[in-house]
């Protein structure tokens, strides 16, 4: 698979006939690789309100509370928790263009994996054709579940996901009965005869094995290959390494992604609203992204393929 460039996709010739509406459901349909993000919405309320509050109650927002764990520059461990009364939106989004993809939006405590599962299911099914279009997937450590990861390697979708350490007291495993240990964020090293722990290279992906290669830096003058099926942990071993420049080029492009959040919160005001309820919650953010998939159609149209989710040209 590879991405299908944007002028590609838009050639007038092929769009000539199409209706505004059809055309607009092009460009949400034809955005190649997806990232995903869980982004806490405060409702304007501070509590479920009475009962006798009438349509401007809030009646549908909880609570919920995220713990973040940051690691400081001497290796201290820092949790910070961010805790609010309202909603969750779960947006899935191009991360090349920064565009939306689908998004759901749900009460703040509702689970941001089983959310993703049901979006990518949706997309499965009525897209199914525009899944084989994406390259890869990106998300935080929030979404490293096994379930997820083994989704996404059927639809034959490389996860760039940051990883969770779900290891209790282990450093390292041993790869079956060989020299070859490794860690839990995709370090590979080779225990020598004499104990040495020796980091190897990671050397590329093995498409014929679907097994990562590893071998050893050239001072050592050992030039042994050693393959490392992607089976043996999926959370793991990627098509795309985790200790490999690609994974983290890859993983910066979550960035991207936090510019979209910013447009949420400072360009359409969801810092400061006044919204109450679920419906009216996801009436304004359909709202919203239908503005800005509106926007870049019409930049499209004029021939600009570049810079699609900024509001001028």
């Amino acid at each position: 698979m590879k991405i299908i460039t944007q002028i590609s996709l838009f050639d007038d010739t092929q769009n000539e006939n199409l209706g505004d509406l059809e055309r607009l459901q092009k460009v949400f349909e034809n955005l190649p690789d997806e990232k995903l993000n869980g982004k806490a919405i405060q409702s304007y309320a501070r509590r479920i309100s009475e009962k006798n509050s009438g349509n401007r109650g809030e009646r549908d927002a909880n609570w919920c509370q995220k713990n973040y764990t940051t690691t400081k520059p001497d290796g201290e461990k820092v949790v910070k928790t961010k805790k609010w009364f309202g909603f969750r939106l779960h947006l899935l989004s191009d991360a090349t263009y920064e565009m939306p993809v689908d998004f759901e939006v749900t009460k703040a405590s509702n689970s941001e994996v089983k959310e993703t599962e049901k979006m990518l299911d949706n997309i499965k099914e009525k897209y199914s054709e525009k899944l084989e279009q994406c390259r890869y997937f990106l998300a935080d450590k929030g979404y490293d579940s096994t379930e997820l990861t083994e989704w996404l390697t059927t639809e034959g979708v490389s996860q760039v996901i940051d990883i969770r350490n779900m290891w209790q007291g282990e450093e390292t495993k041993q790869f079956k009965n060989t020299n070859i240990v490794y860690a839990y964020k995709g370090k590979v090293y080779y225990i020598a005869d004499s104990g040495e722990k020796i980091e190897l290279i990671y050397k590329g992906y093995d498409k014929s094995r679907d097994s990562q290669r590893y071998g050893f830096h050239p001072k050592y003058h050992d030039k042994r290959i050693f393959r490392i099926p992607l089976r043996t942990d999926l959370r793991i071993f990627t098509k795309v390494a985790r200790n490999s420049k690609k994974w983290k080029r890859l993983y910066k492009k979550r960035t991207n992604i936090e510019r979209v959040n910013g447009r949420i919160d400072r360009d359409f005001q969801f810092e400061k609203h006044t919204i109450r309820g679920l419906k009216k919650m996801k009436m304004f953010l359909n709202i919203t992204f239908i503005i800005q998939l509106t926007l870049a159609k019409s930049k499209i149209e004029s021939g600009i393929t570049n810079g699609l989710a900024r509001y001028i040209a």
